[in-house]
């Protein structure tokens, strides 16, 4: 994970820099609370940002995987 943050700690620093700002895990845990369960349905943006944090993800991967693959997104979650 990045700088051993918790998803928690990520969104807030982002949360307070903006998304322009914010560093890679930051995007992601914005688009995880934000955009993530219009794109995929009910899932967990803590769980899948801690899946995807632990796979190496970008935050740019993340978008084109909830794009592309609902299904892999969840499946993040039990990763």
């Amino acid at each position: 994970m990045s700088a051993a943050l918790t998803y928690e700690q990520a969104l807030a620093a982002a949360r307070k820099v903006g998304n322009a700002n914010a560093d890679d895990a930051g995007a992601m845990a914005l688009y995880c609370a934000d955009i993530l369960q219009h794109m995929v349905g009910a899932a967990s943006p803590k769980l899948v940002w801690e899946g995807a944090q632990k796979a190496g993800m970008t935050h740019l991967q993340l978008a084109l995987l909830a794009q592309k693959d609902p299904a892999a997104v969840h499946d993040l979650m039990w990763d």
